[in-house]
């Protein structure tokens, strides 16, 4: 999609849910929140940081808008025991998994924890391969709720093979897969994975780094992809960078906010026990991840380019002619930046307009809104609503 108009997103085209909940409850039925260990803390997890960013969750208000996954990325493992188990790291996790599940259920959150379908992980630890069935049913015994299974080795088939091996446990674990290697982007609907059937969020290219360019560039690969996304099954730009590496606070501001809009993973990477007041007010921002949340299940669009480097997204949301809307400047200098009713869908006459990060209203507006001075490489984000 180089653009065109549309009226923010359609519905997943088919495929199944990959894993239900034992009452038929879908599993991501809206984009998951939470977050991840590698960004920042690479190969060394810890039973200590995990229970520490469980804990900030709560004291954060992390939890209260919506954050629940606390995942464990690789490095946890090492090796299997005489029957062929998963063992963690003693040294890391001394309590072992289970026990650490138990602590961070015990919070009202969820686990998370990381594998690979070849015979080693991408940092060289103990992969999954031939012990798929194994590995699921332990991971259901630990009380673990996400897997991110992650491809550095093996085949693209084994995906399937694990999505099996989950779903006959019984137990209702996000899954997550990165089928991202070797040639490259691996999407709908040219993947052989064939992602809607067999998982709930799918990696769409390499791995994010804490750069403008970075962030935007998965921006562009997830543009033309919003009719694969839909309730229990989600594109994946990768894990969030805000409050990490040199990003000002107007560029996390727009990642985060595009993100909300692409119906992405709002899955935080930064340390969030150290984290300074602007990166908790933009992870926290309630009305940004409403955007993100809302049940309808829509993935935002690019739907006006009305200037060099200028750009509005809309988003269907739930309710009747109600648009979430991002105003995104890529550009290198502060710029005003209008959506028009027409481009979003929305009938002619007044609008209701909100501004999210503001928590304001700034309309009511009649066939357009205007903002003015969207701060290089900054965005603003609104919810408009025009009721009949």
């Amino acid at each position: 999609m180089t653009g065109g108009k549309t009226t923010g997103g359609t519905t997943g085209t088919g495929g199944t849910t990959a894993i239900a909940g034992a009452s038929g409850s879908v599993v991501g039925a809206t984009p998951p929140m939470g977050w991840n260990s590698w960004n920042t803390f690479g190969c060394s997890p810890s039973e200590s940081l995990i229970k520490g960013v469980a804990d900030t969750f709560v004291s954060s208000g992390m939890a209260g808008v919506g954050y629940q996954y606390v995942n464990i990325d690789d490095c946890w493992m090492s090796g299997r025991d005489s029957s062929g188990n998963l063992v963690a790291d003693s040294s890391k996790f001394p309590s072992g998994i289970a026990s650490l599940a138990d602590y961070v259920h015990g919070k009202g959150l969820k686990l998370g924890i990381y594998e690979s379908p070849g015979p080693t992980t991408c940092a060289g630890k103990t992969g999954s391969q031939g012990h798929e069935t194994q590995d699921a049913q332990t991971f259901a015994k630990w009380g673990v709720d996400y897997l991110k299974y992650d491809l550095c080795s093996g085949s693209r088939s084994s995906f399937a093979t694990m999505s099996n091996a989950l779903k006959a446990t019984g137990r209702p674990i996000f899954y997550s897969i990165n089928p991202v290697y070797g040639s490259g982007s691996c999407v709908p609907p040219n993947c052989e994975v064939k992602e809607l059937d067999i998982c709930n969020m799918w990696r769409i290219d390499f791995d994010i780094n804490a750069s403008w360019g970075s962030f935007t560039g998965l921006i562009n690969t997830d543009m033309p992809l919003a009719q694969y996304a839909g309730p229990g099954h989600w594109n994946d730009p990768d894990m969030l960078e805000v409050g990490n590496g040199s990003l000002s606070a107007d560029e996390n501001r727009s990642h985060f906010g595009m993100w909300a809009i692409l119906a992405a993973p709002l899955i935080a990477g930064n340390d969030i026990t150290k984290m300074n007041a602007t990166t908790k007010a933009i992870l926290t921002s309630a009305e940004v991840i409403a955007v993100n949340q809302d049940p309808l299940g829509k993935q935002g669009t690019r739907v006006a380019t009305p200037g060099s480097n200028l750009e509005v997204w809309s988003k269907q949301m739930s309710g009747t002619n109600v648009r979430g809307v991002a105003l995104f400047n890529r550009s290198g200098a502060a710029a005003s930046i209008t959506v028009k009713w027409t481009d979003i869908g929305l009938p002619a006459g007044a609008a209701t307009v909100r501004d999210l990060y503001g928590a304001k209203d700034v309309g009511p507006a009649t066939d357009s809104y205007t903002a003015t001075s969207v701060p290089s490489h900054g965005i603003v984000m609104l919810k408009i609503a025009n009721t009949p």
